[in-house]
């Protein structure tokens, strides 16, 4: 057994352990926020935005108003 050679544990990290962490997870994040919010934007926002232009676009108040009258919604009319 003398013949082996022992090898150390290296020690660990005791100082600079938050800044060390943070020079990699910081970056990322803020790229996986950025990105996520792209897509968001681009997947959710724009499309919701298009289906209420194009609901509007076609959308008769007057019409919808009759409708909901003659099925007996309002009480005053």
């Amino acid at each position: 057994m003398a013949e082996k050679s022992v090898q150390k544990i290296p020690k660990p990290q005791l100082r600079g352990l938050l800044a060390s962490s943070l020079k990699f997870h910081l970056p990322a994040a803020i790229a996986v926020s950025a990105v996520t919010t792209v897509l968001f934007k681009i997947f959710w926002v724009d499309r919701r935005r298009a289906r209420y232009a194009e609901f509007y676009k076609n959308y008769d108040a007057e019409k919808d108003f009759e409708r909901m009258r003659k099925a007996g919604v309002f009480k005053s009319c």
